[in-house]
């Protein structure tokens, strides 16, 4: 492979470095490289005169796709914070892979790097490579290969890139603890938990709304059955009709938290996944900051300066991820409440329900289409009542965990 910022041809291998190393480096609001620690340089392999001064995108590999850089910059722009796989490039043309967890402060921004090891690298290297090719070959501008990108997250069973991340981020801490044969870091298993609860309770969510979308047709069907056994305006008729207004009062109540921009079940998953991904990233810089207890003298480079600006950055952090967590438990707790209020319509749908199942006993011989119908009814009331219960329990329990989480980990915060 020949890469054009090497002319000696060179064939592209890995930099090896261990999972006990993290990256820093900071830039200012145009990416230019401010700062950066020795594990950067040693590993991009330029020296500090190279660096210092230098757009960020000098480590840049094109086997990165630029949909990932479009999501960065555009949470990053909007004040967020942000995290990525990314395959960079070093001076000799080899490569390393980092996962990033990058943040917004004054003047500019800040990526601490670790060596991913998790499966959920592994899948990202495949897609990542898929969108590169079709970068290439399809002429995809950032914007719609960052769709692409987007969409393969939602397949793969997350609410949004920032769910992802933060379980990415999860998953790397978790995976990194284990290499490194230290003991389980509680606080990180929670953050995971929480996130694949989360992740749960949307999907089931929007499994129940699918669910009362195929419902939508038996009314249909039970009043050209009711053409057939009985006068217009029948009883069958009636019971038809008022099931119809009732199931679609039902619908719309659950498209309001489940369908739309800004539903209330990506409210919850959006901002607890941010508070997840913050809670993480503050590990991670805490790691940092011990680290510049042995840094080296570098030219241009203010340890104690850098040092200082990390611990107001994680201050700072800390505060938004509780916000964060304590809207998403305000989030989850009216979840829980506009979960509660379907099933009580649930017991509204039930009766008419009956109702039907006693019309077509009273029917009898006649009444073959309608039992036909009512089975049906019966079928999918048991299946979105199952599917409510888990939606009622797992908001609970994720809005009660949410509440234990933020009260130990900021209370225990307020006292150190």
């Amino acid at each position: 492979m020949t890469l054009q910022n090497d002319p000696s041809r060179h064939t592209e291998g890995a930099v090896d470095f261990g999972f006990d190393e993290v990256f820093f480096s900071r830039t200012d609001k145009r990416g230019v490289i401010l700062a950066g620690n020795d594990v950067f340089q040693r590993v991009s392999g330029y020296g500090w005169g190279d660096l210092l001064g230098a757009p960020h995108k000098i480590v840049r590999h094109p086997d990165t796709p630029r949909a990932l850089f479009r999501i960065l910059w555009d949470a990053l722009g909007n004040g967020y914070p942000m995290g990525g796989y990314v395959k960079n490039r070093a001076r000799n043309g080899d490569h390393y892979w980092v996962f990033a967890v990058i943040l917004p402060m004054e003047g500019g921004y800040l990526s601490v790097r670790l060596k991913p090891s998790t499966p959920l690298f592994d899948k990202v290297q495949t897609l990542y490579a898929d969108l590169c090719a079709r970068e290439r070959g399809e002429g995809l501008d950032p914007e719609a290969s960052a769709r692409m990108l987007w969409q393969a997250v939602t397949e793969a069973g997350f609410t949004s890139y920032t769910t992802f991340m933060a379980s990415a981020l999860g998953q790397e801490l978790a995976s990194r603890d284990l290499r490194m044969r230290r003991p389980v870091d509680p606080r990180t298993q929670r953050l995971i938990d929480l996130n694949v609860a989360l992740e749960q309770v949307t999907q089931e969510q929007r499994k129940l709304l699918r669910s009362f979308e195929s419902l939508q047709s038996i009314p249909n069907n039970m009043r050209l059955v009711a053409s057939r056994l009985e006068p217009s305006g029948g009883p069958v008729s009636a019971i038809s009709e008022n099931y119809r207004a009732s199931s679609l009062v039902i619908s719309e109540r659950l498209r309001s938290f489940v369908t739309g921009r800004d539903n209330l079940c990506d409210r919850v998953s959006r901002q607890a996944a941010r508070a997840l991904f913050l809670l993480g990233a503050d590990r991670v810089l805490g790691e940092m900051i011990g680290s510049f207890r042995h840094a080296g003298p570098v030219a241009g480079i203010d340890w104690a300066a850098e040092g200082a600006g990390l611990g107001r950055l994680r201050g700072s952090g800390r505060e938004d991820s509780r916000m964060a967590l304590k809207s998403a438990v305000d989030h989850a707790e009216e979840l829980t409440r506009s979960s509660s209020e379907i099933r009580r319509l649930m017991l509204g749908l039930d009766t008419i329900r009956v109702m039907g199942r006693v019309e077509c006993g009273r029917l009898r011989a006649n009444g073959g289409g309608l039992a036909a119908t009512i089975d049906q009814l019966d079928l999918f009331h048991a299946e979105i009542k199952t599917r409510l219960e888990t939606i009622l329990r797992l908001s609970e329990e994720i809005g009660s965990a949410m509440s234990r989480f933020s009260s130990t980990e900021f209370g225990a915060a307020a006292k150190r």
